[in-house]
């Protein structure tokens, strides 16, 4: 006979024999104590176990808990009843806890353009390159896990809790098991999930410490220790996998890390009077994709246990009515008001700095939203790798708040490999240095090396006290092949050299938005190679000054799945100086003989991309382009390039149906809409149809919309999000030549 039936028999045995006006109440009520494992995305099954406890009424009186386990375990101490945990669950984003890198719409609208665009970041410090201690960061985990302990920042001694709670980390310096009861909550659960080289660890009282796990991830004896008098444990591992179930790199790591914490098992399984084993075989620790279903079979394995948990609840209650139980424990929250801030970690930035991106201020009310938008726009800086912070009560409605950073190093080299239709293969290198001139600025010098050879220098510096200002100075040459065609037809292939140097004063709407006002200087070439029969030389030297604004919330550069992404400029061309020498049949001619003058004139560009969410799998995708300038016959260097999926090059409109750069014209309104299906993981399939009218300035509405003026198109995209980058080949069509045509993009693009 077990231990637990012992106990039901002598509960049941105390209800039954004692009489009204003689029955002696035992002096303490037995203490329930509950363990909740770890196990990666499986530790969602626990959820169910603590939803049939509440549904019986049975009051928990101690928690302990390890990696997963630690985070709904705390949740539950904290006062969550198994009910809203669930809620929480089943809205996380999941891939965005555990995301390698936050969210493109997190990035500071400064930084969004070198984001997400390399296949391997190398960050170089004190003369070496240094590589991360871990590959997961979870700067979102973190912010998720403060926004839901926030009603209990004032409780840094576990005990004090509504249940009493610990969790287990591991001494990354000795081994040692770390048992945490004391301190900031979300910096003690975030340290018990802490897979070695998985997630990167975290301090705690002048250790090191990462996932508890390695050393105990059934911690039964510590709740035993906390005066549980009955355990029930809930383990989400069966134990060491063989061999032959080994199907990945994390899965022989976590066999490995586990060895140790497999010796000590079966001594606290050995201590459990209620054991659970939810069969969670078909998933692993990474199965977050999976959650619906890992909460499921949790609440469908609670079902048979309930029972159990109802029988236990009713005589302890009967016996002991002074203990009622209370499903929802969390405490209300009081306005608070931040008195002060205080920083640790800050090297290479300043307190000024920090403050200025955060917009935080003194006696300020405290919200979780405010709290995490501050701390998103100082970690969208790439200054900061981590950011953590706890709060410190000073009275019943004023705390302090300390921040705990770990700063990026100021120095990454960066690589990617791109083949693309047009573009062909090229390497791309990039350095992106902080600080190197002056403090808080950035220098970006990228490389293209390809037989269409492409360099970008960009130095950008933050102005003003809010840091919401800044000026950019950029220097952006390519050098590719010129196509002309004449009806859809290839008809010869000249070469272009353009440099733009600009010089940008932008301000800061929001870190997704910006507008400024620039001014360019730009130097085109275009050439053929001499042959006896053609030779043609041009170029043009001219300045440009125009407004812009700028919007992006898009969720990711490739694959996106909601936001804006929005691009207008409105300025002046001026300054042109033309300059041209040809041979053609042995007739020559230069600028001179052909009188060319170039006037001023208007150039309007604005492109609006918005990508619509239909379903968890499906994206409505919609895009309104309007290229526009202002004048007769402008330089052919200055023209739109229309054609191709995605844009590669200088003044490029993209139009599914036709290759890169097949129409040249300086005035176009385009529209296309599609839709983005994911097919599976990582792999998606696009439909796009777009129409467009070009070619109208000066012309009447009935001229523009003649058929020689317009283009309809489509096209179908398979993508596949590799490591290297998105892998997109594309079938399309235009009705204008009844041509299929076929586009190869390989990798990041430049």
């Amino acid at each position: 006979m077990s231990r637990f039936c012992l106990v039901i028999m002598l509960v049941f045995f105390g209800c039954c024999t004692l009489q009204p006006g003689f029955a002696q109440q035992p002096s303490q009520r037995p203490h329930i104590g509950l363990t909740l494992s770890g196990g990666g995305a499986k530790g969602l099954a626990h959820i169910g176990i603590l939803q049939a406890i509440d549904q019986a009424g049975l009051k928990i009186d101690a928690i302990t808990g390890t990696s997963m386990g630690s985070i709904v375990g705390a949740l539950y101490a904290a006062g969550y009843s198994g009910d809203t945990i669930e809620t929480l669950a089943r809205k996380l984003d999941w891939d965005l806890m555990f995301s390698t890198s936050p969210k493109l719409n997190a990035i500071s609208i400064e930084e969004k353009d070198e984001f997400d665009k390399y296949a391997l970041e190398i960050p170089f410090e004190n003369g070496k390159f240094k590589l991360g201690k871990g590959i997961i960061e979870g700067q979102e985990l973190w912010l998720k896990f403060a926004e839901l302990f926030e009603p209990v920042y004032n409780i840094t001694d576990f005990s004090k809790l509504s249940i009493p709670f610990k969790c287990i980390g591991t001494d990354l310096e000795t081994g040692n098991a770390v048992v945490m009861d004391h301190g900031d909550i979300t910096s003690c659960v975030r340290a018990s999930m802490a897979i070695p080289s998985v997630f990167t660890p975290v301090r705690y009282e002048g250790k090191t410490l990462v996932d508890g796990g390695l050393v105990n991830n059934f911690p039964v004896l510590d709740v035993k220790k906390m005066g549980a008098d009955i355990v029930i444990g809930v383990n989400l591992n069966k134990g060491l996998e063989k061999a032959e179930n080994l199907n990945s790199p994390v899965d022989i790591l976590l066999q490995i890390c586990f060895y140790k914490d497999a010796e000590h098992f079966q001594k606290h399984r050995d201590a459990c009077d209620i054991y659970i084993l939810p069969e969670l075989y078909e998933f692993s620790a990474g199965s977050f994709g999976a959650s619906d279903s890992i909460i499921d079979i949790g609440k469908e394995t609670a079902k048979l246990y309930y029972p159990i948990f109802k029988k236990l609840a009713d005589s302890l209650n009967a016996l002991y009515p002074s203990t009622p139980f209370v499903k929802n424990r969390l405490p209300k929250s009081n306005p608070l008001i931040v008195s002060e801030y205080t920083i640790d970690g800050l090297k290479h930035t300043r307190e000024k700095f920090f403050y200025g991106l955060s917009g935080l201020k003194t006696n300020m009310p405290f919200s979780s939203e405010m709290i995490n938008n501050a701390i998103r726009n100082v970690y969208g800086s790439r200054y900061y790798s981590r950011i953590n912070f706890d709060l410190t009560p000073v009275d019943s409605l004023k705390t302090r708040m300390h921040f705990m950073v770990e700063e990026n190093p100021l120095t990454t080299v960066k690589f990617a490999i791109n083949y693309n239709s047009f573009t062909s293969l090229g390497l791309i290198v990039s350095v992106t240095a902080r600080d190197l001139l002056v403090k808080e600025s950035r220098i970006v010098a990228s490389f293209d090396l390809s037989q269409n050879p492409r360099l970008y220098l960009d130095y950008f510096k933050y102005l003003g006290k809010t840091r919401s200002n800044g000026i950019n100075f950029s220097l952006y040459n390519e050098k590719v092949d010129f196509p002309l065609y004449k009806d859809f037809r290839l008809t010869e292939t000249m070469r272009s050299d353009n440099s733009t140097f600009e010089v940008r004063l932008q301000h800061n709407l929001s870190h997704n938005m910006y507008i400024a006002i620039s001014q360019q200087y730009n130097n085109s070439r275009i050439h053929t190679p001499e042959s006896p029969d053609i030779s043609y030389k041009g170029k043009n030297k001219y300045w440009q000054t125009y407004l812009g604004f700028e919007l992006n919330s898009v969720d990711r550069k490739y694959f996106t799945s909601t936001g804006w992404l929005v691009e207008a400029e409105a300025g002046i061309v001026y300054g042109q100086s033309p300059d041209f020498e040809f041979s053609l049949n042995g007739e020559s001619g230069n600028s001179d003989t052909l009188e060319l003058q170039y006037n001023n004139y208007v150039r309007l560009f604005i492109k609006a991309d918005h990508f619509f969410p239909l379903g968890p799998k499906l994206v409505f995708t919609q895009n309104a382009t309007l290229a526009y300038l202002m004048v007769k016959d402008p330089y052919i260097g200055n023209n739109f390039l229309v054609g191709g999926i995605s844009k590669v090059i200088r003044n490029q409109v993209p139009f599914a149906g036709l290759d890169e750069s097949e129409v040249k014209t300086g005035s176009l309104v385009s529209v296309q809409l599609g839709m983005q299906y994911q097919l599976a993981k990582k792999i998606f399939v696009t439909g796009r149809f777009n129409a467009a009218v070009y070619d109208f300035h000066g012309n009447s509405i009935e001229q523009m919309t003649m058929a020689h003026n317009m283009l309809t198109g489509y096209g179908l995209t398979f993508g596949y999000d590799s490591a290297i980058g998105p892998i997109e080949m594309t079938g399309m069509y235009c009705d204008q030549d009844g041509k299929v045509r076929y586009n190869v993009n390989l990798g990041y693009r430049f």
